[in-house]
């Protein structure tokens, strides 16, 4: 059976310093080790790189590089690590967007607190279970 890391690592990517201060406290908090932190899109997708992160939190308002091109770049490079994209707005139509970037969830940060942490639980399975695919047509979820 496919169990989780210890501490699914994550790297945090928003232009805003005490916001990812803020993330990185609650994360930590709750179970995650926060490997990395970037202020613009063309880094975190390099510091993807870098560190192969289980998940990344990347705000869809990016310098540089937005977080959908970001995203896309991110899941390219690494298909088994989950992106959650961060937004200030409420939209169906970006939450497509982001999905159809390849990113696992989509959270507007008036909503978040209440749902980061199920949320990236959820992507820290996915990410496992993306790493280690098991054998085909194994059990039925």
């Amino acid at each position: 059976m496919t169990r989780l890391p210890p501490r699914p690592r994550v790297l945090l990517a928003d232009d805003h310093t005490r916001l990812r201060e803020a993330l990185r406290d609650l994360l930590e908090e709750t179970g995650f080790e926060v490997v990395g932190e970037s202020g613009d899109g063309a880094d975190a997708v390099a510091t993807a790189g870098q560190l192969a992160p289980d998940i990344v939190v990347i705000d869809l308002r990016m310098p540089v590089l937005n977080g959908l091109d970001a995203t896309r770049l991110i899941k390219d490079a690494r298909p088994a690590t989950q992106v959650v994209v961060l937004s200030a707005f409420e939209s169906p139509e970006l939450e497509r967007q982001a999905r159809e970037a390849g990113a696992f969830a989509y959270l507007d940060k008036g909503t978040m607190t209440r749902r980061i942490h199920r949320v990236l639980l959820g992507a820290a399975v996915q990410a496992v279970l993306a790493a280690n695919p098991g054998p085909a047509g194994g059990e039925a979820g």
